[in-house]
């Protein structure tokens, strides 16, 4: 049987939530030892050295492509209609020419849910990818129970189409550390002695607007926040201009794009990891929290709820008072600490990649 896959989000150098799903996946692809499979893998441009070491079943495929937009439905679409594959599993677009079978992973359905959060022009193309995505897949994927349901709200028609198949996390790297690692950790990156930490994009659908007014109401505290992570498309001015705020601008940390080799070592070196996000589709840094003995303050949303359930605490994302209040019934109460950090490592160890991808490929060739 022939497989088609193409790592184009896996393949990004400073990749988030849905790139390291991609490549996660297509790393335990290549351990699954499916060897009377056929994977033949499309990209457009030059793959990493780490990516390209698989087993010689795997047949990998550059399609040039001049412009940056709309590859898949152009020149992976012209690809598989003369060189065609059995199945074929998409990311966020679908091949319009492909006639084998469709699979597919939908993220969430945020731009449908939460429209005012993305920039117009991003909410008009992602609705039209997305819609064609799922009328033309036979098989889809998705991270969340929630995520699931908002598909079968939009798209009734796609519901028995659907498959749960939660995300996991790198157990070799989100580990617990001791104090004596945590404060050389400190050192090496210049961070606070108490912090809060946000990792993510920094845009308005993360609320980090919200936690920035959050923060100035917890003025008593010795505590500082770091928000970690590239701007995002939309929101980023407003969050600088809260950042600079007289009272804060001080405990205010801007760190950056956080790389894969850094970010277990500062998340797990927080003193609370904070997620104020208005819409998620899984939720995978409260996974990388727990996995690291960190407490957890998160927004009160489902699937948020799903994925952490009793390991984190929950406020209302839209009241930066309340948010305030969480956070600091939180700091410094060392037993309701260590019960949700008992909470959180015994959580974890449902979650992995090689789960993930073992389900996902049961399903694709199901």
């Amino acid at each position: 049987m022939k497989l088609g896959l193409e790592i184009t989000r896996a393949n990004k150098a400073n990749k988030t939530g849905t790139e390291w799903y991609a490549w996660h996946l297509f790393e335990q692809f290549k351990k699954s030892g499916q060897n009377e499979l056929e994977f033949f893998v499309y990209y457009h441009q030059d793959l990493s050295a780490e990516l390209k070491n698989a087993p010689a079943n795997f047949t990998f495929k550059k399609l040039n492509w001049p412009f940056l937009k709309f590859w898949t439905y152009f020149r992976l679409s012209w690809e598989l209609f003369f060189h065609p594959v059995d199945k074929f599993f998409a990311s966020n677009a679908a091949p319009l020419f492909f006639k084998g079978e469709l699979i597919a992973t939908i993220h969430d359905l945020g731009f449908y849910k939460n429209p005012e959060l993305y920039h117009p022009l991003e909410r008009i193309y992602q609705k039209i990818a997305h819609t064609l995505l799922i009328k033309r897949a036979d098989k889809i994927i998705t991270p969340s129970q929630n995520t699931a349901d908002d598909i079968a709200k939009y798209f009734p028609q796609a519901k028995n189409k659907i498959q749960v198949i939660y995300h996991g996390y790198n157990r070799d790297e989100f580990k617990v550390l001791n104090e004596t690692e945590k404060q050389i950790v400190k050192n090496k990156y210049n961070l606070p002695a108490k912090f809060l930490l946000y990792i993510g994009r920094l845009e308005t659908k993360k609320n980090i607007q919200n936690l920035l007014r959050a923060f100035t109401i917890l003025q008593h505290t010795n505590y500082h926040l770091v928000l970690a992570g590239r701007p995002g498309n939309y929101g980023y001015r407003d969050i600088l201009e809260l950042a600079h705020h007289h009272s804060i601008k001080d405990r205010v940390h801007f760190f950056g794009y956080v790389s894969q080799a850094d970010y277990p070592l500062i998340l797990a070196s927080c003193d609370v990891f904070v997620f104020p996000s208005l819409f998620e589709g899984f939720g995978m840094p409260l996974l990388e929290a727990a996995a690291c003995g960190v407490p957890m303050v998160v927004s009160d949303l489902p699937v948020l709820k799903e994925v952490a359930s009793d390991t984190a605490l929950y406020f209302d994302p839209h009241q930066p008072a309340e948010i305030a209040k969480i956070i600091d019934s939180l700091l410094d109460k060392d037993d309701l600490r260590q019960q949700m950090i008992s909470a959180g490592l015994e959580k974890v160890r449902l979650f992995s990649w090689e789960k993930c991808a073992q389900e996902t490929l049961a399903y694709i060739l199901k």
